[in-house]
């Protein structure tokens, strides 16, 4: 009967078969042969001391793992310094750390985040001092901040159209005895809240226009102290 085996063995297997009487068939790998060879026998060694975790298992699986070090020239110095540094970085076992899972922000989430602090930073300098100019400025950078800096003249009219559309539907819901859609009627902000939408798109305009606010505000208003105001 013959036994199939293909496979790396010790040095002296062949000749304590041949001391048993028997016959046996192998040969002498080159190189790279021997060098595939012995990753599959760091396989087989390595399960076979998972499934007995015993010192006989251990020492084949060692014996392999010379055998790859002298076959690679793997200096034991320097295998040694490089496993005390990855201890002395990351740590060794001895602690039975285990790892279910790691939340990480793809770039899309870091950019909103960054974008969401930077709005919070500007947003904690805005006082009930401020000036209108400082308040039309810091409209302008949230607006460079969120990308709308380049936004065109004609979609900030729209948009704020649209803005004075919602102010009048709110202050029909909210400060008149009009009827307004039961179907709509929890789709309105508070009046508050829409005129700083439309304060918010106005001053996005002035800036897409280069206007002063409180220049142009000021100019117009020395204007109607000479008007008269009748019925």
């Amino acid at each position: 009967m013959i036994y199939k085996y293909n496979k790396l063995v010790r040095d002296k297997i062949p000749q304590n078969i041949e001391a048993l009487g028997k016959k046996c068939h192998y040969y002498v790998l080159n190189e790279e042969e021997y060098k595939k060879e012995l990753d599959k026998k760091l396989l087989e060694e390595a399960n076979e001391f998972i499934a007995d975790h015993s010192p006989e298992e251990m020492a084949d699986l060692i014996e392999v793992v010379e055998a790859i070090k002298k076959s690679h020239n793997l200096k034991n110095e320097e295998i040694e310094k490089i496993r005390l540094e990855k201890k002395d970085k990351k740590g060794g076992f001895e602690e039975k750390a285990y790892l279910v899972e790691v939340e990480e922000e793809n770039n899309n989430e870091i950019e909103d985040k960054n974008k969401e602090n930077k709005q919070q930073a500007l947003w904690e300098k805005l006082q009930e001092t401020d000036s209108l100019r400082e308040v039309q400025q810091y409209i302008k950078a949230v607006n460079t901040v969120r990308g709308f800096e380049d936004q065109p003249i004609e979609e900030r009219m729209l948009l704020l159209t649209e803005e004075i559309g919602e102010l009048a539907k709110s202050i029909r819901k909210n400060a008149t005895n009009m009827s307004t859609d039961v179907n709509k009627q929890y789709s309105y902000d508070s009046i508050e809240s829409e005129v700083s939408d439309c304060l918010y798109v106005l001053a996005s305009v002035c800036n897409r226009l280069d206007i002063d606010m409180f220049k142009c505000l000021k100019e117009k208003e020395k204007e109607n102290i000479h008007r008269v105001w009748k019925k």
